[in-house]
């Protein structure tokens, strides 16, 4: 047997089938042989090849499509960042628990797919993005621009002061995909338009009006029986109004400096701190200046230095003229982008190295309505005029004590406060039961709060970054203790939770009133809906909306003449505005509900038709491009949607 195995797989056959294998070793390699990988994306978006389509995306064809992966810390970033969005936008309304949802994790997720292939579908086309439209970019955005022109330094310090902090590099490239991921759907969105005609006709339903006569059906009390029966079914099928929300109960430490004894200063450290500040309380001299700047570089030759120098000494002459304005001059003249504009203003000036020697040195040397020979810099040169001087002023020991004293004890309060904080944290950590012993050695103040849901959070635990960390589910659920969280400088807050009570449904035993209050208020409700639809009826059958009514001991309203929106609430708007037009001699009645319960029932007496010249000309342009801007982000959402039908999307619901 062993014989015939060695003959079966040695000769022509074996060489055949060792052949056979070798193409897809050679093609793409051996892993999908020796073992799996270890995939970690949370979404992975692929796409046939351009030159075959239809290329199926089974193994081993799979490997010809391009593939791209969204990997979990790619997905979390964002989600994060979208996190911060909402948080921000939102205030104390925001909701981390609702925020965490799976569905809205795989909202977030599909955001990014429809990015990435947007960024495939554009390489796919051949779009690429040039640099120039990179820097053309860059230099619009008002952020990075100082007196309208794009600044490097401004450019640089603001990509430094991020959170993360940002290269250029990293920017210019986050920028180059936002371009190829618009240069489709983008300019699809942008390309849509509204004609005239649809504009008209537009104008003429929102300035459309109705005379409307109505009658409100009040809901009846009910005060029928409520079997058992009826009530289980009842609870049974509304559970959810019948919910006890999740209480905690906290113990808080309040870090406040405010609330902490004063700490005491002795004079010593009063006039220690006096001394080393000395300079704060020396109000140096101050110059009101103004200048022309004529530059030139620092190198320059000779002959461009003997211009400027030449053209300064001219515009000074002129400066010195009698009735010469110097600030128009300094705008007509100036090279000084930062202070022409405000006629070569450059406010108070301290003999203290803020602007360069020869400059104050000159400045200093001049008296109040001076105008200087022209001075050099490493700018050029200048002219200056001194229009006003601030003498200096020392402030005296007893004239600064307040205020020292007050930074000082403040600063010995919240240094106070951070190691008391700190220990607090330290000892918790190890020991949670630890905490209210802990915070009283530390002499920070201290209360007990709870059982209390979060809807009904007061003092700190209603700071919104309190409350968030405090009904977390990782704190909840542990029953442990937060970090110090800050909610203002130098004021922090630790919680820790004692008891948690999850969210329940109340049992029927407990909730037996309120069900029973339910069903009657219900019936009560639908009792007034069918003598609603009762009186539509007898409308439609020709009765008069008076004549209905006074069969119900009902009143109605004089007819009105109503515009679009001016109802009493959207959905009766809605209703009357959606009623059908009656027909001649003819009313079209409808009901809607109002917030009581109560229900409105409504005749349309008549349609009077809309009158465009109610929509200034401005209106309707801005009209116009409303409805073209919603139109092309359909458009280009619809185009999005059909791109990404030819693609193959996989995700990893488990990794979210």
């Amino acid at each position: 047997m062993l014989q015939a195995l060695r003959e079966k797989t040695s000769g022509w056959i074996a060489t055949t089938v060792l052949g056979l294998l070798i193409i897809p070793f050679a093609l793409f390699g051996i892993e999908q042989y020796v073992g799996g990988r270890n995939d970690t994306y949370v979404a992975r978006v692929q796409a046939p090849p351009t030159w075959w389509k239809s290329a199926p995306s089974f193994w081993p064809l799979i490997k010809l499509w391009t593939t791209e992966d969204i990997s979990q810390q790619d997905f979390r970033q964002q989600f994060d960042q979208m996190r911060q969005q909402q948080r921000q936008q939102l205030g104390d309304a925001f909701d981390s628990q609702q925020f965490e949802s799976a569905d809205n994790k795989r909202k977030v997720l599909d955001q990014m797919i429809d990015q990435r292939v947007m960024l495939m579908a554009t390489d796919r086309n051949g779009i690429s993005v040039s640099d120039a439209s990179i820097r053309k970019t860059i230099e619009s955005i008002p952020t990075f621009q100082v007196n309208g022109k794009f600044d490097l330094t401004t450019y640089q310090r603001t990509l430094a002061t991020l959170n993360p902090p940002t290269s250029p590099e990293v920017f210019e490239t986050q920028i180059r995909d936002g371009l190829r991921r618009e240069a489709l759907a983008g300019r699809i969105a942008l390309s849509d338009f509204v004609t005239p005609a649809e504009t008209a006709r537009l104008v003429n339903t929102l300035t459309e009006q109705r005379e409307v006569q109505s009658v409100s059906v009040p809901a009846v009390a009910d005060t029928a029986p409520v079997s058992d029966a009826e009530a289980k079914a009842w609870y049974s099928a509304h559970g959810a109004q019948y919910m006890q929300p999740m209480t905690a109960t906290f113990e808080i430490v309040d870090g406040d400096p405010a609330k902490m004894a004063p700490a005491a200063i002795d004079e010593a450290q009063l006039r220690k701190q006096y001394d080393a500040d000395k300079a704060k309380y020396v109000a140096a001299d101050q110059r009101l200046a103004s200048h022309i700047l004529v530059a030139v570089a620092k190198d320059a030759k000779p002959e461009a230095v003997a211009a400027a120098k030449a053209k300064a000494e001219q515009l000074a002459e002129q400066a010195k003229a009698p009735g010469a304005d110097f600030a128009a001059l300094a705008k007509a003249n100036s090279d000084d982008v930062g202070s022409k504009n405000k006629g070569g203003d450059l406010g108070w000036v301290a003999h203290d190295g803020g602007m360069v020697k020869p400059f104050e040195d000159a400045l200093f040397a001049l008296k109040k309505g001076d105008i200087s020979t022209p001075v050099r810099s490493d700018f050029g040169f200048h002219v200056i005029q001194l229009r006003d001087v601030k003498e200096g002023k020392v402030v005296t020991f007893e004239e600064a004590r307040p205020e020292i004293e007050k930074v000082l004890a403040k600063t010995a309060s919240d240094k106070a406060v951070n190691a008391a904080m700190g220990v607090l944290a330290d000892e918790a950590y190890k020991n949670p039961a630890s905490f209210a012993a802990t915070a009283a050695a530390q002499k920070l103040p201290f209360e007990k709060v709870g059982p209390v849901a979060p809807a009904n959070a007061q003092g700190v635990l209603a700071e919104a970054a309190v409350r968030r960390v405090a009904f977390s589910d990782n704190l909840l659920k542990n029953k442990g203790v937060s970090d110090p969280i800050t909610i203002a400088p130098g004021h922090s807050v630790m919680v820790h939770v004692l008891d948690y009570t999850p969210a329940r449904q109340r049992p029927m035993a407990e909730v037996n009133d309120q069900v029973i209050a339910d069903i009657h208020s219900d019936r009560a409700s639908k009792a007034a809906a069918a003598r609603a639809d009762a009186m539509i009826k007898a409308i439609a059958g020709g009765q008069t909306i008076a004549q209905v009514a006074a069969a119900q001991s009902l009143s109605a309203q004089p007819a009105q003449t109503l515009p679009r929106g001016n109802t009493p609430t959207p959905a009766v708007n809605k209703a009357i505005f959606s009623a059908a037009r009656p027909a001649s001699g003819k009313q079209s009645a409808g009901k809607v509900q109002l917030p009581d319960g109560s229900w409105l029932v409504f005749a349309v007496v008549s349609v009077k038709a809309g009158d465009p010249a109610a929509f200034p000309p401005e209106m309707r342009l801005n009209l116009m491009q409303q409805i073209a801007q919603a139109n092309g982000q359909a458009s280009a959402d619809g185009y999005i949607k059909a791109i990404r039908k030819l693609f193959k999307v996989t995700v990893a619901e488990d990794r979210l």
